[in-house]
């Protein structure tokens, strides 16, 4: 859920008005803080008990677990695709449910094991535990995470607020989870290596609540994410990205593959990093705050008055991201990727 209204660019239309029906017939919570969509958690006042955040994720089989192979892996990915949402609204976690519907052909008790201890040891990452949740056999994999943590009165962070001017950061390089699933679905494999294991940016917590105005995290891709910020706050974008702003692995596959780096940057697999809008005057410090947590914080761009959605790419060349995204979204994951991939940037995207 990604938008106030389903025909914005940051949400799918299809799945926007599906999204808008289901919320027709429902009451809204008294007690809820941010409207539909303005944040990745959403926000519970409980009176004198505080804030309470929860979420709640699903990954599918096929292109959304294309970023992991292994039983260890899911189980990581699981727990942290949730808790994830509670660092975008700078939330300190406290349990984890998770839900799990498996094929009887394809999973033994090792391997729910290794799922078990990839799921525990992300929540032990993020100073919390999976409490519970629910297991069936079904034709189709899929995990489901509900995250609940706890913000502090008074510092409540959503995807509303930024300004014109505010400088956009990430907490960390970029693509390294579109990277992983690049290189599962065109180039035919995980590759060699320990398999990718983001992590939520729940240390980013603190320095968040201090000095961003805007947040969300960048699961459905950098250029998404500046997307729906801009969007949800009636502003533009210029999205910047040099060499530096990616992941190391990033650069490998893109030299090996003759692909620009911002695809990266522009497909939906995504992967954790905060993107944030900050004040250009307290961005220093809050980069410095960041950094003191381990954490590397890089510009990204800037959100504008105007109506632009702009991509200025490694090479400096500007892009409109409008188009950009609708034919990046059109590409079949399971499709000859790569061929897609350069089909349409000879076509001049």
């Amino acid at each position: 859920m990604t938008s106030t209204a389903w025909n914005r660019l940051s949400l799918d239309a299809a799945e926007g008005s599906l999204i808008t029906a289901i919320r027709e017939c429902m009451v809204r919570s008294p007690r809820q803080l941010n409207s539909a969509f303005e944040a990745d958690a959403e926000l519970l006042d409980l009176g004198a008990a505080g804030l309470l955040a929860m979420t709640v994720d699903t990954l599918n089989n096929g292109a959304e677990l294309a970023t992991v192979s292994t039983p260890y892996a899911k189980g990581w990915l699981t727990t942290t695709v949730s808790v994830s949402d509670l660092a975008a609204v700078a939330a300190d976690p406290v349990a984890v449910l998770v839900s799990c519907s498996l094929r009887r052909d394809r999973w033994t008790l090792d391997d729910a094991r290794e799922f078990g201890r990839g799921a525990s040891d992300a929540a032990e990452r993020y100073g919390c535990h999976v409490v519970g949740g629910d297991t069936n056999w079904a034709e189709e994999e899929s995990f489901t995470s509900c995250a609940l943590g706890t913000v502090p009165r008074g510092s409540v962070l959503s995807r509303i607020g930024a300004r014109a001017g505010d400088a956009l950061y990430v907490t960390g390089p970029i693509g390294a989870g579109n990277a992983a699933g690049f290189r599962a679905l065109a180039l035919g494999g995980p590759g060699a290596g320990e398999p990718w294991l983001p992590e939520a940016r729940v240390a980013a917590g603190e320095p968040l609540r201090r000095y961003a105005r805007a947040c969300i995290d960048t699961s459905d891709g950098l250029t998404s994410a500046a997307v729906s910020l801009a969007e949800l706050n009636g502003l533009g974008v210029e999205v910047v990205l040099r060499d530096e702003v990616y992941a190391p692995v990033v650069s490998a596959i893109a030299d090996s593959t003759y692909l620009p780096r911002w695809c990266s940057a522009a497909a939906e697999w995504g992967e954790f990093e905060l993107l944030y809008a900050v004040d250009p005057a307290d961005a220093q410090r809050c980069s410095q705050a960041l950094a003191e947590r381990g954490l590397q914080p890089v510009h990204v761009g800037q959100l504008v008055a105007g109506p632009e959605l702009l991509l200025f790419d490694e090479s400096g060349e500007r892009r409109e991201l409008r188009d950009l995204l609708l034919r990046m979204r059109a590409l079949d994951p399971a499709g000859s990727l790569l061929a897609d991939l350069r089909a349409l940037l000879a076509e001049g995207a």
